[in-house]
């Protein structure tokens, strides 16, 4: 990276990719994504949205009904398009 600061867009992108979030069971519930990257609640809300939206993120729901998110192959595309 650059040095850049980065945006709360690409700082949940790039928690979620050095947990391995990519795939089911490794995907990350809301509370967690909150510890992980420190972004409140109502920002975390639209990211989830235009993240999701944009392809770079999936949820699921797991067996126990949570919800959880992940990671998408555009997404890990772009988390290593930061690295460039």
């Amino acid at each position: 990276m650059s040095g850049r600061e980065l945006t709360p867009h690409q700082t949940l992108l790039i928690a979620l990719h050095n947990v391995g979030s990519i795939i089911g069971k490794s995907g990350r519930t809301y509370d967690e994504l909150i510890k992980l990257t420190g972004i409140n609640k109502e920002e975390l809300d639209g990211i989830i949205a235009n993240q999701i939206n944009s392809g770079y993120l999936d949820s699921i729901t797991d067996e126990n009904g949570v919800k959880r998110y992940l990671l998408t192959s555009r997404g890990i595309i772009r988390v290593s398009s930061l690295y460039t």
